[in-house]
C-alpha cells in the first residue's frame, strides 16, 4: 500500500478574491500517458456536480466528450457524424469549444490531457486562455514507477487494454519485450516534459498526486481532489470508476524479466514493485 504523503498541494495565489469564491471551479488533469488519468475522470463523473471530459485536445480526434449522449444506444454513423462534428466545432474555435465544455450547467467541470496535448504550440491559445481564468485548477498526475508505466504503455501498444473500461480481458495476457534503451528514453522524454508542466503552471493553483497513490485509495484521493476543487459537497463513499485488469506480477508482462534485474537503471522500480 501506499501513502498519503504522495499527494502535495502548491498554491501560488497569495489572496483569494469575494468574486473567485463565487464561480465555480473549473479544471485540467494533466499527466503522461498511464497514470491514472481514466480512472480519475471515469470517477469523477460518478459524483453530483462533477462533469470531466477526456482529452479534448487530441491531434485528430476529441475523445470523452460528455455531452450526455450515450455512445453505446446510437448507431455506428452517428457516432461517426458526432465525432467528426465535435472535431470539427474543435478545430474552428479551439478556446471557445473548451470554454463551452468547462461552462455546462454550472458543474466544476475539467477535462484532461497528456502532456504531448498540453506542451502542443498548436494549443498555446487554450492553454495561455486557460491560465487567465481566476477559478482555474491543476491537478498533476505522475507514475513513481517508470518501470511499471513504460510496460503498461508498451501493452497498450500492442493492443492489450488494461482496465475494465476498454473492455480489457485479464485472462488475454499480452507479454512484451522490455527494450531498456526505449525505455530510458522515454522516461527522459516524459521527465522533461514534467518539468515544462510544472515550469509553465508555477503561478497556478497545482495538485499533485500519483497513480500508486490513487492506484491504493482511490476514494481518499478523490475526496483530497474534491477539496482541491472546493465542491459544495463530498460524497461519503466513492467507488472506483474502473478495475484493473492484466497481470499484476511484472514477470508475467515482460519477458526478459530477468534483463531488468540485471541492469542498475531498472533493478530497483523492477524489485519494488
Amino acid at each position: 500500500m501506499f501513502d498519503r504523503p504522495n499527494i502535495s498541494w502548491r498554491h501560488s495565489r497569495k489572496v483569494i478574491q469575494v468574486s473567485e469564491i463565487s464561480l465555480k471551479t473549473k479544471f485540467v488533469i494533466v499527466g503522461a500517458p498511464r497514470t491514472g488519468s481514466t480512472l480519475l475522470v471515469r470517477t469523477l463523473n460518478t459524483l453530483d456536480g462533477v462533469r470531466c471530459h477526456g482529452e479534448l485536445l487530441g491531434d485528430d480526434q476529441v475523445r470523452g466528450y460528455e455531452d450526455g449522449i450515450d455512445l453505446a444506444n446510437i448507431s455506428q454513423e452517428e457516432r461517426k457524424s458526432r465525432a467528426q462534428r465535435l472535431l470539427g466545432e474543435r478545430d474552428a474555435d479551439p478556446v471557445g469549444f473548451i470554454d463551452r465544455a468547462l461552462g455546462t450547467d454550472g458543474t466544476t467541470a475539467g477535462f484532461k490531457a497528456l502532456y504531448s496535448a498540453f506542451l502542443n504550440p498548436r494549443w498555446r491559445e487554450v492553454t495561455h486562455w486557460l491560465q487567465s481564468l481566476d477559478n482555474i485548477h491543476f491537478i498533476h498526475l505522475t507514475r513513481t514507477n517508470s518501470v511499471r508505466r513504460f510496460v503498461s504503455e508498451q501493452i497498450l501498444l500492442q493492443g492489450g487494454p488494461n482496465h475494465s473500461g476498454a473492455g480489457g480481458r485479464s485472462e488475454v495476457p499480452i507479454k512484451i519485450h522490455f527494450d531498456i534503451d526505449a525505455f530510458l528514453r522515454r522516461t527522459a522524454e516524459l521527465d522533461a516534459q514534467a518539468a515544462e508542466i510544472r515550469a509553465l503552471l508555477s503561478k497556478q493553483d497545482v495538485l499533485e498526486t500519483n497513480y500508486e497513490a490513487l492506484a491504493a485509495d482511490t476514494s481518499a484521493v478523490v475526496k483530497d481532489v474534491c477539496r482541491f476543487l472546493k465542491l459544495d459537497t463530498i460524497a461519503p463513499n466513492i467507488e472506483p470508476a474502473l478495475s484493473k485488469v492484466g497481470a499484476t506480477d511484472l514477470r508475467d508482462s515482460v519477458s526478459n524479466y530477468q534483463e531488468l534485474l540485471d541492469h542498475p537503471a531498472t533493478r530497483e522500480l523492477a524489485l519494488t514493485d
